[in-house]
């Protein structure tokens, strides 16, 4: 969860299922005369959608970290430890594959990312490969991907989209997505400066596929206030493209056990967020 300041009193929490949801519309909206829409167009929304989806195993039922707060996403690994966060995105994988393999291929390829610094995209990042669990999880994950490639090559949909660089296309797509989304849902009102973490206004630098041929882009968030932002250069086929998602509010102080937390947790109020991102 993303966990944000809101006042003196309260935090606001956004569910990692939440920004995932986020990260799908920008993927289903993600296509104009300059930028190409994603493909294949139903598996790579789906991919985005369900990035994070592993989460909700932990979501579910969140726990505390050690000074009674509720742990941020970032550097989570750590926080909740290695193996709690690699067996519910090893989980949160498996789901999608059995939905949609090329999707699950995409999430699978996201999920290594978060370990090895976004495989070279994010040098910011820790890099993780010298755990030993997670050298398990990254030769683990590599092989399943070979599963479902082998299942892919054989899909009338799917062949044909299945060359390195179409992949490698893909994978930038979907860390771009899950960059934005992270963006978006940092932050309350979006021109706020109290959250010091996440991406940068550039989206870290990810380059952004525009379309074959056509050299990536660096995407540009510039506040205007705090409901809307505008995007250089403006990827999306809508013009403004309006973003709706919910927090929870929760006491701001540490909490004693657990039990107190999970009642503040489930019947924590809900804060409606409409976000609008503009060409200018």
């Amino acid at each position: 969860m993303m966990v944000c300041p809101y006042d003196d009193e309260r935090l606001l929490l956004i569910l990692q299922v939440d920004h995932s949801k986020v990260t799908r519309w920008l993927a289903a909206h993600w296509g104009n005369d300059t930028f190409a829409p994603p493909s294949p167009y139903h598996a790579m929304v789906l991919a985005a959608q369900e990035h994070d989806s592993g989460w909700w195993d932990w979501e579910i039922k969140p726990h505390l970290n050690d000074e009674g707060l509720p742990p941020d996403y970032i550097g989570s690994i750590k926080h909740l430890g290695g193996r709690v966060w690699l067996d519910f995105y090893r989980h949160g994988i498996e789901r999608v594959a059995e939905q949609d393999p090329y999707a699950g291929y995409i999430v699978s390829l996201h999920s290594d990312g978060l370990l090895t610094q976004g495989r070279g995209l994010l040098p910011y990042m820790p890099d993780y490969t010298a755990n030993p669990d997670v050298k398990g999880f990254l030769s683990e994950q590599e092989s399943y991907r070979d599963q479902l490639m082998r299942q892919l090559k054989n899909s009338d949909e799917y062949r044909d989209y299945l060359s390195d660089e179409q992949i490698w296309t893909n994978f930038k797509l979907m860390e771009i997505y899950d960059q934005m989304g992270q963006f978006v849902c940092n932050r309350y009102p979006f021109n706020s400066t109290q959250r010091k973490n996440g991406p940068s206004n550039t989206m870290s630098n990810v380059p952004a596929p525009v379309r074959p041929g056509e050299p990536d882009a660096i995407l540009t968030f510039a506040i205007k206030n705090e409901s809307d932002a505008t995007v250089t250069p403006y990827p999306f086929d809508v013009d403004p493209l309006i973003l709706s998602f919910q927090g929870r509010l929760i006491p701001k102080r540490r909490y004693s056990n657990q039990k107190e937390f999970l009642q503040e947790y489930y019947r924590a109020e809900r804060l409606d967020i409409n976000y609008s991102l503009n060409s200018k």
